[in-house]
């Protein structure tokens, strides 16, 4: 099938005679006019091509793409637009990730090459407004019905985050760039050695270009790991735990050089080998930034005892406000609180968040991997619109969930008036990557990639259903092998409620976990979400607000809507101080979540709003 349609393909585009030798690759871009003056960039070490809306890669040297971040290849690289331009490089590919590492389609990175095979820092290759990298990460999105729904969310955040003044002018530091600080990518179709092995999002890396740093500078520091209360926000830092990106050439408290793959913690002016005579002005410069580092990343630490001791002596809420806003950068921090809560990004409070400076004082936030957003969690499940709002205390973010509720509030509503929350905008996204790959790609990957949990309904065995009462997740025990299951128990296991429908031991609820997604379910999902978040931040004109059928909105306990005090109107929002504070039945009886039928949501402002839940 594959081969007739590339065939088909190519009689379509080119009267050229396809010669049977040719492969795959060799057959499409034909088809695609590459032999016919094409502007070859081969021999460029610099250059920059517009965004292609669709490119196909070929990897050559290996027959078996490399399975751990250690299995580095040898190889050359074709890249091919769709649009005139092409380029081939060597370059060495490895597998790139954490868990997703475990799926039998992997990411990988590539990192571009001098002909002798080592990696070459003078190659620098950029595309569209991108800035301009030496290597790219390539996300594999094997539980992603899209191929790329972690792009789709980086280009929903950069309509958040569109502020008129960059994080790194935010932190003193005034320099022009082309930085995002957070990723984008594109859609490619990658061969190997000529074969189609599948859809790929090729994508910007966590480099210290594209978050506008310098190298060698102490103050310019980048975070990346598990960065949550237990390993350096209150207080103790555990520096194995997340990696020190930037700055460059640092040292570990043993004397060793840094090493961001097997972090450990950084020298300071204590440690034996510090000072060294024998050390040359390089290595005395390199240690002493390294000492200003860690003194910054310490000091970070000791931040939430410092607002902690000032609430606690009796500070008011507006001097508070004022100390957590010198130490965080409030609007990148409210930016990635609505951003949190509109895709419901249930893996981005621990980590797989960017945290940096550029003065080594107040500190940003951005978000960085995404694959469980829009619904889709671990295994590619998907969870419904209208589970509550979970939590985000993390770290800094105690403090906006503590003192920055009307601000939240307020921010939301100026996203939704200028346009940058709309449903249809945001599904015309997701509707814009898919149309960018297109049907006969989408059918190549099904095929290539049959078992993707994306592409079919679950499938339980025998005495087991799938249950899908979701507001019981939280309390729901994991399942246990061992454990006797009696009809009607309900188990956890990989990120899906099972129902016994007879007794069972021993056998595992599902013969496939999966579940069949699609663009509609995307539309539909963002859609209800919106309609959630304008009920639970009393966004909009009063009247019945609309909740789709199967994405109702409810929530598990009464302290998800907690009052907080009012502290002003903001600007912008109709109803800019409303916080939700209970949900009525029509008979007047206050209930813990929303039910079927017409609720009434009463707000801090003493007003009342229907939504209908269906």
């Amino acid at each position: 099938m594959r081969i007739i349609f590339l065939l088909l393909f190519a009689c379509l585009c080119t009267p050229r005679v396809l010669a049977q030798t040719e492969t795959e690759f060799e057959q499409l871009v034909a088809a695609y006019g590459l032999d016919e003056g094409v502007e070859d960039l081969s021999g460029e070490k610099k250059f920059t091509m517009p965004e292609p809306r669709l490119a196909f890669v070929n990897l050559k040297g290996f027959t078996i793409m490399p399975t751990t971040k250690r299995d580095v290849k040898a190889a050359w690289m074709e890249v091919y637009d769709g649009n005139g331009r092409y380029f081939k490089k060597r370059v060495k590919v490895a597998a790139q990730g954490n868990y997703t590492l475990k799926f039998p389609k992997k990411n990988f990175s590539c990192q571009f090459c001098d002909n002798e095979g080592e990696e070459d820092e003078e190659i620098d290759i950029s595309f569209g407004d991108w800035v301009a990298q030496d290597g790219f990460h390539f996300k594999a999105c094997y539980t992603d019905y899209f191929r790329g729904i972690g792009e789709i969310g980086y280009k929903v955040f950069d309509r958040i985050a569109a502020s008129p003044t960059p994080y790194w002018e935010r932190g003193g530091y005034v320099h022009e760039s082309q930085a995002r600080c957070y990723p984008d990518g594109f859609p490619c179709a990658v061969y190997l050695e000529g074969k189609f092995y599948g859809l790929f999002a090729w994508q910007l890396k966590k480099s210290r270009k594209n978050m506008n740093m310098k190298k060698h500078v102490a103050e310019h520091i980048h975070l990346d790991g598990s960065l949550q209360n237990s390993t350096l926000f209150r207080g103790k830092v555990r520096w194995t735990q997340f990696e020190v990106r930037n700055p460059k050439d640092l040292y570990s408290a043993n004397g060793s050089v840094y090493n961001g793959n097997s972090p450990l913690e950084l020298m300071d002016d204590t440690c034996a080998n510090y000072r060294r005579d024998t050390d040359s002005e390089e290595v005395k410069e390199a240690k002493e930034r390294t000492v200003q580092v860690k003194r910054y990343i310490e000091q970070m630490s000791r931040y939430w005892d410092e607002l902690n001791e000032m609430e606690e002596a009796g500070a008011t809420k507006w001097e508070m406000k004022e100390a957590i806003e010198q130490r965080y950068d409030i609007e990148s921090l409210l930016d990635y609180c609505v951003f949190f809560h509109l895709s419901a990004n249930c893996d981005g409070t621990l980590k797989n968040w960017q945290w940096f400076t550029y003065d080594g004082q107040k500190w940003f936030v951005t978000p960085y991997d995404l694959d469980q957003t829009f619904g889709i969690n671990l295994y590619g499940v998907v969870r419904p619109a209208r589970l509550p709002m979970e939590s985000l205390t993390s770290g800094p973010f105690y403090w906006i969930d503590k003192y920055y509720q009307n601000d939240i509030r307020a921010h939301y509503a100026k996203l939704r008036e200028s346009g940058a929350i709309d449903a249809e905008a945001i599904c015309d996204i997701a509707r814009d990557w898919c149309e960018r790959i297109g049907d006969s790609f989408y059918a190549l990957e099904q095929a290539h990639w049959p078992n993707s949990p994306c592409f079919k309904e679950a499938l339980c065995h025998e005495g087991w259903t799938v249950y899908d009462d979701w507001n019981s997740y939280a309390t729901t025990p994991n399942y246990n092998s061992m454990k006797k299951y009696e009809a009607g128990d309900v188990v956890k296991l990989e990120g899906r409620l099972w129902q016994a429908t007879q007794t069972m031991t021993g056998v595992t609820p599902y013969l496939r976990n999966s579940n069949l997604d699609s663009l509609q379910r995307f539309c539909d999902w963002v859609d209800s979400r919106i309609n959630l978040l304008d009920a639970y931040w009393g966004y909009g004109p009063d009247g019945i607000a609309e909740i789709h059928p199967d994405n109702s909105f409810s929530a598990t306990t009464e302290g998800a809507f907690s009052a907080v005090p009012d502290d002003g109107t903001a600007p912008h929002s109709p109803t800019p101080s409303r916080q939700l504070v209970a949900i009525y039945s029509l008979s007047g009886t206050r209930i813990p979540s929303p039910r079927p039928g017409i609720n009434l949501f009463k707000y801090s402002d003493g007003t009342v709003r229907k939504v209908r839940v269906r």
